[in-house]
């Protein structure tokens, strides 16, 4: 037993010191990390510093700069900036071509405009700078860049109560430097202060680094490692992990790791996870504005799923984006993590077990892909930060359909495109279940595809990117996944035809035997005499002209006129193209073939969520065609 030490908000729940197998199983999994997620090198960490040195050098020369400008060439020569890091790299987590979260601090009299304005100039000068995208309308603004070829993140905060940035500020822990900033600052800020908190209040730093990079790989292995989409980020996970040290001060992180998962699998989510007590400045001028996480005073709060406090004032729930599914899919993930713990500490598996990637597109027959393109960078990083802050939306109202089940994926896939520079690929798996002794079940996405395609067409910088990005909604078949996506191997040309892995408990010792796939196909819910009619082996198709609807001029800027000459390609490509306000449709040949019949057949009064899209003429048709390519049946 160790010494009695309390660390958190509780007593440890253990003052167990490691056993000599908790040791071998210690040594093992060290020998995988080092392996599997090596850390950057000495010589790479002394370039990254170097890099940090070049950029303060950037940040304090543009305040130099400023205050002249300003007029005062005083404090010009003692006003100053400093930069702190946070995130992976504060925390000591470096690994091979990571990014650094650093901010910049300056003065009272520095701006953010002159941070937009002047910085980003200045550094797209700079010889050694590359790729400066500058997101000032950011929930927190930042600008990204990537300087002698490593990529940095970078925020400002602006300190009120200061004229000077003395070269002895070492932490920005002190609260008293929030006083009467603003939001944004904050924001920015918080990011250091958190990392720093969470360093203090963990009994050994080694042992929490060491825990996280496992938990780390694995979140992100198994899908469950985002913000933006719902599931956790960097800095909920680094939580967890001290909340865990703190419990169990003296144990290994073989043991660390093992505790983890049946600690978090068994949490009554009905209480935050939090390292400290939750501070209020209720009475302190200049922090009492601030909000702070308190479901007993603000309703909001006690909507969240699955709340982890961040420790530093002000304290807020770092995973207020947790919605249903993404809280079910993180459980799951658990749950099947503390299964092959045990057969690690029994020596049937490797720990690299654990932490295997997830074979996302293998477990579903019928995903949504969505393409996100641009043309410059900085359009491409601001359109998908769009996009990506509206995804669960659309998360949100898929799991309200009755028997459906979502998979959000964050490992978003970068391709090349003909047309655009700059394109990656979102993807969500579906499974639709049927009801005991059905037959066939029809889902109807329409109305859910509608309402995202209205929030996308929200977006305010839409009118200042005109025909610079475009986002392009796929139904993609298992079978026919783009190649990026599903890279083919050897092992997958054995596999017995219309056979599937059933890996949702892919657990050693615990394989599903293959049975005969039963995800669900896409119906064409086509009128029979609105098929194509076949006769002497060949196929006679009836072309009609596409409504004025489905030609008009997209929200972006960017027109894909449709026409006949352009369905009758489709026999060739089989899938074609409409743009409708700024987002472009596909619809398999079958669909295209049909098109002009189908168009005019339904033409009327517009249906559902599809008026606001695209006004009162062809409102029906879009929701129509929209519709049939977006059916689902089991």
């Amino acid at each position: 037993m160790g010494a009695p030490v309390k660390f958190g908000v509780t007593e440890p729940i253990s003052l167990g010191m490691p056993t000599q197998a908790e040791r071998a199983l210690d040594e093992q999994l060290h020998e995988e990390m080092r392996r599997d997620a090596p850390l950057e090198t000495e010589e790479k960490m002394r370039f990254r510093a170097e890099v940090l040195m070049e950029l303060r050098r950037i940040t304090q020369q543009w305040v130099q700069e400023a205050c002249i400008a300003q007029g005062d060439e005083d404090l010009a020569s003692r006003a100053g900036s400093k930069i702190f890091t946070f995130g992976s790299y504060r925390l000591g987590l470096i690994s091979p071509g990571s990014d650094i979260d650093v901010l910049c601090v300056a003065p009272k009299n520095i701006t953010r405009d002159s941070f937009f304005q002047v910085l980003v100039p200045k550094l797209q000068e700079h010889p050694d700078v590359t790729d400066v995208t500058p997101v000032p309308d950011a929930y927190t603004p930042i600008i990204k860049l990537k300087l002698s070829t490593i990529e940095i993140d970078l925020l400002f905060a602006r300190l009120s109560s200061m004229s000077e940035i003395p070269e002895n500020l070492e932490s920005l822990n002190d609260d008293n430097l929030l006083k009467n900033l603003d939001d944004k600052t904050v924001r920015s800020m918080n990011g250091c202060r958190v990392a720093d908190h969470i360093l203090s209040l963990v009994p050994d730093a080694e042992r929490f680094r060491d825990t996280l990079r496992l938990i780390k790989l694995w979140a992100k292995h198994r899908g469950v490692y985002s913000n933006v989409l719902g599931f956790f980020g960097g800095i909920s996970w680094a939580i967890l992990v001290a909340r865990l040290c703190q419990l169990y001060p003296y144990f290994n992180t073989a043991t660390l790791v093992k505790r983890f998962f049946k600690l978090y699998e068994r949490w009554d989510w009905n209480n935050p996870v939090v390292l400290t007590h939750i501070q209020e400045k209720l009475n302190t001028p200049g922090l009492m504005m601030f909000k702070i996480w308190n479901p007993k005073v603000n309703p909001q709060d006690r909507m969240h799923l699955m709340p982890i406090i961040t420790p530093a004032f002000p304290c807020m729930n770092s995973t207020h984006n947790v919605s249903e599914t993404t809280k079910r899919i993180i459980l799951a993930e658990i749950t099947r993590a503390n299964k092959v713990l045990e057969q690690v500490e029994q020596g049937k598996c490797k720990w690299a077990e654990v932490y295997r990637p997830l074979p996302f597109f293998t477990q579903h027959k019928f995903y949504i892909q969505i393409e996100v393109l641009a043309a410059t960078p900085q359009v491409f990083t601001k359109w998908l930060g769009w996009i990506e802050s509206k995804l669960r939306q659309l998360v949100k109202h898929l799991e309200q359909i009755p028997s459906v089940a979502v998979r959000p994926w964050p490992n978003h896939l970068a391709f090349q495109d003909p047309e655009w520079k700059h394109a990656v690929s979102v993807f969500m798996g579906l499974t639709v279940e049927k009801a005991p002794g059905q037959q066939s079940h029809s889902v109807d996405l329409r109305r859910t595809v509608v309402r995202f395609v209205e929030i996308i067409n929200s977006w305010p910088d839409m009118s200042q990117h005109t025909g610079q990005c475009e986002m392009r909604v796929r139904d993609v078949k298992r079978r026919e996944l783009p190649s990026y996506a599903v890279p083919e191997r050897e092992d997958a040309k054995k596999k017995p035809k219309g056979l599937l892995r059933a890996y949702t408990d892919d657990v050693p010792g615990e394989e599903a035997v293959p049975t005969r796939e039963v995800a669900p196909e896409v119906v064409l819910d086509i009128p029979p005499e609105s098929r194509p009619v076949q006769s002497e082996g060949q196929t006679k198709r009836k072309l009609e002209p596409l409504p004025k609807a489905l030609r008009g001029t997209s929200v972006n800027g960017r027109t894909r006129t449709v026409d006949q000459r352009s369905v009758r390609n489709s026999r060739e490509t089989h899938v074609e193209p409409v743009m409708l306000c700024g987002v472009v449709f596909f619809f398999h040949e079958p669909r295209v073939d049909v098109l002009g019949v189908c168009t005019k057949k339904l033409q009327g009064p517009s249906q559902g969520g599809a008026q606001s899209v695209l006004g009162s003429e062809g409102c029906g048709v879009f929701h129509i065609i929209l519709g049939e390519a977006f059916i689902h049946q089991t």
